[in-house]
């Protein structure tokens, strides 16, 4: 009976143990709480620590320390029952079945307590006797399933304050997240390394440009002071070197001097040379080179448009127009008298790449051919003319009336030509002819016909047409086309003189160069016919070539 009172006692004692349990886990909670806390301050010391090395020695080393805290928490747990258990031993002795059945669970926990039971069993086993056996055996079984469960709840307390698997697991990915981005920061150190590259390298490059835009702006510096003083070089020594007839003068001394005047290296080669007269001295600037370049005859026939006693506004534009559309260069030798009013078509005949020559200053025979001295006056005077409307300096010239007309007729042929050749003029005369300055009226077709006739039938390949620009010679602007037309037909080129070209002079005195002569017989030759133009200066005098059997004026 006292042993069945015990065992209630111990039945109730076991009904107690959940409310402790329950205590013992919240404690083991709180435990697992702190091992947390515990736990992220190593993992904090473990991730500063990844930042130096990349290994995944740490997340072992957590690992390990995982399963000594679920030792630790289960050993703990053990102690904190097991003075419950001796309690128990002293209140209630086990039975032989009970410390077997507890061995299997725990045997060394339960050696101690089974050898003190020993004695007290001896002495509880005879009020037993009463006692069938089938109640001693749910006695028993009752005990043992009391046993088991108690056994299961301390396990489940040393899980609990350790740490679930899935725990374990939460925390083992936590370590391996953290290695991952690691390398995120080295990527971050990586990307600051680059940005600091770049902007070392961009800050080379912006040297290097400005290097070399110093280096520039020095050489464009040094290019500039060099023209400078060359161009000032150069305007020193303006006024004493000439330009060709077909170059504008970009040398000039000084615009306000007339070109006559300023002397040239010509002029101070002569000044001290007393053999020569006083005219020989006048007008130092005055002089030329076309006659000291070397003159070629063509290869082939070439054929030589000129225009003399213009420039008219009835006619010369007209005839540029002309020029124009058949693309044809021309030569125009002007009377300056004419030029006032007029100043623009001077100045286009030079744009569009005609040749410009002097005819007179005035067309007066008796006045220009009177004297050396007088034709240098009337030559200056269309000279200076030219030059301060143009810049150029002109090289070429025709005598009014050719050089066998009215200037052989007052005895200062020779003297005039030998003087216009020493200061380097080139003239013109002709060896074909339109027949626009005689005294009959010629339709445009007969002009026509005259010309390219000429042309074609002459003896030399280098052929100088002579036509005139001035007013009253609209026909030689209607019959222009068809000259040129009927030129180019027979295969001849039409061109501009220059100082290469051949130039044709009349057979007058020894002063003629003989392959520049054009042959005429006194026979064949007549007096010229004065022909009026508009404005009564212009006239013109004839001689017939015994080739062509026809009058030629100018």
């Amino acid at each position: 009976m006292e042993k069945k009172e015990m065992n209630i006692e111990m039945a109730d004692e076991f009904e107690t143990k959940p409310e402790e349990e329950q205590n013992k886990r919240e404690q083991a909670k709180r435990d697992l709480a702190d091992l947390q806390k515990l736990m992220a301050q190593v993992q904090g010391d473990s991730s500063a620590k990844s930042d130096r090395d990349t290994q995944p020695e740490p997340a072992k080393q957590e690992a390990v320390s995982v399963d000594e805290l679920i030792d630790r928490a289960a050993s703990e747990a053990e102690q904190d029952a097991e003075p419950q258990d001796a309690e128990q031993a002293e209140q209630a002795p086990e039975t032989p079945s009970q410390i077997d059945e507890t061995q299997s669970g725990d045997t060394e926990t339960k050696k101690p307590r089974e050898e003190q039971s020993k004695p007290e069993e001896s002495e509880s086993t005879e009020p037993e006797a009463s006692e069938t056996p089938e109640e001693k055996q749910q006695a028993e079984q009752k005990q043992r399933e009391q046993v088991l469960n108690q056994q299961k709840r301390r396990r489940q307390a040393a899980q609990a304050a350790a740490g679930t698997p899935i725990e374990l697991d939460l925390r083992k990915k936590t370590a391996e997240k953290t290695q991952k981005q690691q390398p995120h920061k080295t990527h971050k150190t990586h990307k600051d390394a680059r940005l600091a590259r770049k902007r070392r390298r961009q800050l080379i490059r912006m040297g290097t440009v400005l290097v070399v835009f110093l280096v520039a702006l020095v050489l464009i510096v040094s290019i500039v002071r060099g023209i400078a003083g060359s161009g000032k070089k150069d305007s020193g020594d303006a006024g004493k070197q000439t330009t060709s007839a077909v170059s504008k003068n970009e040398n000039k001394k000084d615009n306000n001097t007339p070109a006559s005047q300023q002397e040239s290296k010509q002029y101070l080669a002569i000044k001290d040379d007393t053999t020569l007269p006083d005219y020989a001295k006048k007008y130092p600037g005055m002089y030329a080179t076309a006659a000291t370049t070397q003159k070629k005859l063509s290869d082939k026939k070439v054929c030589y448009l000129t225009f003399d006693d213009g420039p008219s506004d009835t006619c010369t534009p007209q005839i540029l127009d002309i020029l124009k559309k058949y693309h044809v260069k021309a030569t125009f030798f002007v009377v300056t008298s004419e030029i006032d009013g007029n100043e623009k078509l001077i100045q286009r005949i030079i744009d569009e790449g005609h040749t410009l020559c002097i005819h007179a200053n005035e067309h007066e025979y008796k006045k220009i051919y009177a004297s050396p001295e007088a034709y240098l006056e009337d030559f200056a005077a269309a000279y200076d003319k030219i030059y301060a409307l143009t810049g150029y300096k002109v090289q070429g010239f025709r005598f009014p009336g050719g050089s066998n007309g009215q200037l052989n007729h007052y005895g200062n042929y020779d003297a005039i030509i030998k003087e216009m050749t020493r200061r380097g003029f080139e003239y013109y005369d002709w060896n074909a002819y339109d027949h626009d300055a005689e005294g009959g009226s010629y339709s445009a077709s007969q002009l026509a016909q005259y010309a390219v006739h000429e042309v074609s039938i002459s003896s030399r390949n280098d052929v100088i047409l002579l036509m005139h620009d001035t007013y009253g010679k609209e026909n030689t602007v209607k019959a222009l086309p068809s000259i040129i037309e009927g030129i180019q037909k027979e295969g001849i080129e039409c061109l501009p003189i220059t100082k290469t070209t051949r130039p044709v002079h009349f057979s007058v005195n020894e002063n003629t160069p003989a392959e520049y002569t054009e042959e005429t017989s006194s026979e064949d030759s007549a007096k010229s016919s004065d022909s009026s133009s508009k404005s009564g200066k212009s006239s013109e005098s004839s001689a017939k070539s015994s080739s062509s059997k026809s009058e030629t004026k100018n």
